[in-house]
């Protein structure tokens, strides 16, 4: 039995947003119930400045790459599997770069309790929201006959 790769794609998604939500929630809930440590302001100014550089260097970078990979699996001569798998790893890596900055402001937040810190991570949730990946965009990007669509269904 072939699984649904439209599917799977999404479960991944799902994952890595929930991952970034409950860290948050958890950095949160936490700081506000009083279960932590007092804030630590002397780390604040540091830890702002490398959280919006690494904020904004890492999706820039990693805009640019997920662009180049996305047109590389449109433009593959590759079946529609292969461009498929190489959208998937695409996804997955430009992901990951959303959301390691998404963590790191949290970690931030917890470290001094400036609520800035929350609103960045929240802001790369979002981000990760807006890249969720859909069926008929992918179909569209990808270039998919019905064939390929069902093949990757696991309908063949």
């Amino acid at each position: 039995m072939q699984k649904d790769t439209f599917r799977i794609i999404k479960l991944v998604h799902l994952a890595v947003s929930v991952s970034l939500l409950v860290c948050i929630a958890i950095f949160i809930v936490v700081i506000q119930s009083g279960h932590a440590k007092g804030e630590d302001t002397s780390l604040e100014r540091i830890l702002q400045t490398v959280a919006v550089v690494l904020s904004v260097g890492i999706l820039l970078i990693g805009f640019n790459r997920f662009k180049r990979a996305m047109m590389a699996a449109r433009n593959s001569p590759g079946s529609g599997e292969e461009r498929m798998r190489q959208y998937m790893t695409a996804c997955i890596t430009w992901w990951a770069m959303i959301e390691i900055p998404g963590f790191f402001a949290a970690i931030c937040y917890f470290l001094t309790q400036n609520f800035a810190f929350i609103v960045l991570a929240g802001t790369h949730l979002l981000i990760l929201l807006i890249f969720m990946p859909r069926k008929e965009n992918i179909i569209v990007l990808l270039n998919l006959s019905t064939d390929e669509v069902a093949k990757l269904e696991g309908k063949n």
